[in-house]
């Protein structure tokens, strides 16, 4: 009879000690779960080939990025003569590139995406409420909820990381998760325009999403659990 590999379930004849893709070593009896040292495994050289692409992709990234922002920085300065919404494209350009390089090199460390994602957006939003004087809208409305978000996405996130089965589950968790932050996000709307909180878009956007969560979670723990979202989509 034929054993699986703990790690990726791929059957191993006997004899193994580890996997010839993985390279776990679930059987080895003076240290299980680790990797036999100096050997290399089918899945090493997909993993390099991956981190490659990402490089290369950032690298190309990085000169599409500072081509653009020269050629906005020129076209203005020709017919301006003066920076004006030259500014604005280009801080988004470069936002836009450090976002992508926070993805890319720091790939799945989420520990570092999303506080990286906050303060390059946040610095963002506060270089375009420079550009724009004397509207100050930055402290009223673009800091609250642009916190407001990442809390969100990162409620997701750790939803998603902690949960043993990734099904409806997650998606009816989202949902909820995101109408608290349409609650949010007006609350801070109103204070800023008129210094009075009256829920109502917001108040609609819960209600109708809550009985698609119900849905969802019925689903997923009354009908066997439904399937899992990475198998759908390959996450």
């Amino acid at each position: 009879m034929m054993n699986l590999c703990t790690n990726c379930g791929v059957e191993l004849d006997e004899g193994f000690t580890s996997c010839p893709l993985c390279g776990f070593a679930s059987s080895l009896k003076e240290n299980p779960g680790t990797r036999t040292p100096s050997e290399h495994y089918p899945s090493d050289i997909i993993l390099l080939y991956k981190e490659e692409n990402r490089k290369h992709i950032w690298e190309l990234s990085g000169v599409i990025t500072f081509s653009g922002i020269a050629v906005c920085t020129i076209v203005d300065l020709v017919i301006h003569k003066t920076l004006s919404w030259s500014r604005y494209a280009d801080t988004s350009i470069l936002a836009s590139w450090i976002c992508l390089t926070l993805i890319l090199l720091t790939f799945r460390k989420y520990f570092i995406i999303i506080p990286g994602l906050l303060l390059t957006i946040l610095t963002t939003l506060f270089l375009f409420n420079l550009f724009s004087p004397p509207v100050n809208w930055f402290y009223g409305i673009g800091l609250p909820v642009t916190i407001a978000l990442f809390v969100a996405v990162s409620v997701i996130v750790v939803l998603w990381k902690v949960a043993h089965f990734k099904g409806f589950n997650i998606l009816a968790f989202a949902f909820i998760v995101l109408s608290g932050f349409c609650i949010v996000s007006e609350i801070f709307i109103d204070k800023y325009l008129s210094d009075k909180v009256n829920i109502q878009w917001s108040a609609i956007v819960a209600v109708s999403i809550l009985p698609i969560s119900l849905v969802l979670l019925f689903v997923h723990y009354r009908m066997k659990r439904g399937k899992r979202l990475d198998s759908n989509f390959h996450v």
